[in-house]
């Protein structure tokens, strides 16, 4: 663990993922995000994801990886910068780049069934009403839904809701799965249980699906993840990676108790602590400027 316990500079990942290389499903280039009127969101962003990658975003409020997560959706266009989803630029929304957010985003007029079925439809073309609502089972039963298909979403538990909303982007058939901290708003038995069945999901699929899943939390992000990107805030910016070293499946008991495990956490929070520091330094510039006038 020497080669971790002493984090490289922020300055050393300048340059990290700036290439497109065949091996990439996501490569960013120079990526900055500002809204129209408003300060920079994002800065600089260089990052690539290879095919089958679990890429866990880490970072704080204020840094951006929603947004960041966004732009990946085509949802946003950078400010500068380009993103290529397989040697391609994105322009915007794709079938292909699917996402789940942090709200509970199933449509409450639709029964569960029906939620998932409208994105099968979407995916195979010309599936028959029937066919659609056949293969929605078959999602649902994958989160563990089989129980539940004809309730409304009003009907489910929190929990209930994002595992429908996790099976209607599988049915979307989308190679990159775009997750926007969705379990956050979940106690932590349901947490841990859904971070289990994503896992599980994932190493099941073939070919594996690519996931850059968003999270403010570290052991989420180490239990998860293959590696670990850490956003810094104001403006956001990759200010380390980690690469997590723990073999699948994981059991989250033995991991959570292992030296290695701890060490690491120590390592992300020596870079929260170094960005928090850059952040003091630069107040206390502009403070002294500002009374030099």
């Amino acid at each position: 663990m020497s080669e971790v316990a002493n984090p490289p500079a922020s300055q050393d990942l300048k340059n990290r993922g700036a290439k497109v290389s065949a091996d990439d499903d996501l490569c960013v280039k120079g990526v900055s995000f500002a809204y129209p009127g408003g300060g920079p969101v994002l800065k600089n962003i260089d990052l690539s994801i290879s095919e089958g990658e679990f890429l866990c975003l880490l970072g704080a409020s204020g840094s951006g990886k929603t947004t960041l997560l966004r732009l990946f959706a085509g949802l946003e266009l950078p400010s500068e910068g380009k993103i290529f989803w397989r040697g391609k630029l994105v322009a915007g929304p794709s079938i292909e780049r699917g996402i789940v957010f942090q709200e509970y985003s199933l449509f409450p007029w639709l029964r569960l069934k029906d939620n998932v079925a409208l994105a099968v439809r979407k995916s195979f073309k010309g599936c028959s009403k029937s066919e659609a609502r056949d293969k929605a089972d078959e999602y649902l039963a994958m989160v563990g839904l089989w129980d539940a298909t004809r309730k409304y979403p009003h009907e489910l538990s929190g929990g209930m809701r994002q595992r429908g909303a996790i099976a209607r982007t599988l049915a979307l058939g989308s190679p990159l799965l775009l997750m926007d901290e969705p379990f956050g708003a979940l106690d932590p038995a349901n947490r841990l249980r859904l971070q289990e069945l994503l896992l599980e999901i994932w190493k099941s699929s073939s070919p594996r699906r690519t996931v850059i899943f968003v999270t403010h939390d570290v052991d989420e992000a180490l239990f998860l993840g293959d590696r670990v990107v850490i956003l810094g805030a104001c403006p956001g910016r990759v200010i380390g990676e980690i690469a997590v070293p723990f073999p699948r499946p994981r059991i989250p008991e033995q991991i959570f108790d292992q030296e290695e495990f701890r060490e690491l956490r120590a390592v992300i929070s020596t870079y929260y602590r170094r960005d928090a520091n850059r952040q003091i330094d630069e107040c206390s510039v502009l403070s002294s400027y500002g009374e030099g006038i």
